[in-house]
């Protein structure tokens, strides 16, 4: 229903720290059009793609390309949604945002921004990307949401649920039980943890030693734009 899955969209207030800071992590370029009259660029593992802009709007996004985006949105609507906004106009590029029961957001755009991926794009140095985590008040409900949405539930935990996943082609989808206003988080899994841990101090990248939601050991790095990358040792 929501189309394919494009970019995790950010705003940033200084493009060029947020492309300085991913190209240390070892994120690279993809071509992108001349879609947008802001700065934009996309930065990509090969598995995830993280749109930077830099332009004000409820950040991040979880953004996906619909098609025929006008003509689509009735279905949404008999679904209950509710759009934050629409650009709809001849004369302007089609999009349309709404936000889940936890006020993440997500674009439907008419389509794509920046070229497919060319192959032989590998992991950046954080690992290889598993999902992006929201907070979450209850797990069941919002993935009711998402499911209605037409991504499929891949982990459910007995309930009370403290964690689940939703999935469809390009994005898994995490949901933890956490307290309001906690960032969103991109989880990656990584092989080697201290070869990471040299790189960053080496490149001088701020981190911290935690414990993932099932107890798995992990680095935590925030940042320059709201985002918290979790880098989970593997199991």
């Amino acid at each position: 229903m929501l189309g394919d899955f494009l970019e995790i969209s950010v705003s940033t207030a200084e493009i060029l720290a947020s492309i300085e800071f991913y190209e240390r992590l070892g994120f690279r370029h993809a071509p992108v059009g001349e879609t947008w009259r802001h700065p934009y660029a996309v930065l990509t593992d090969g598995r995830v793609a993280l749109g930077l802009h830099q332009y004000e709007f409820p950040s991040p996004s979880l953004t996906f390309v619909l098609p025929d985006l006008r003509a689509k949105l009735a279905g949404f609507e008999q679904l209950g949604i509710e759009f934050a906004f629409c650009k709809l106009a001849d004369d302007e590029f089609n999009e349309a945002g709404f936000t889940d029961p936890d006020q993440q957001m997500i674009t439907l755009l008419e389509a794509r921004t920046y070229s497919p991926l060319r192959a032989g794009f590998g992991d950046s140095a954080c690992g290889y990307f598993l999902e992006y985590r929201i907070g979450v008040r209850d797990c069941k409900s919002s993935c009711d949401f998402w499911e209605r949405m037409g991504m499929v539930a891949a982990v459910v935990n007995e309930p009370p649920a403290h964690y689940a996943q939703v999935a469809r082609s390009g994005l898994n989808l995490g949901m933890q039980v956490r307290g309001a206003r906690t960032p969103p988080q991109l989880v990656f899994i990584n092989e080697q943890p201290e070869v990471l841990l040299q790189l960053l101090e080496t490149r001088g990248i701020p981190f911290r030693r935690q414990r993932d939601h099932d107890g798995a050991s992990a680095i935590q790095i925030a940042t320059p734009d709201g985002l918290e990358l979790v880098i989970r040792d593997r199991d």
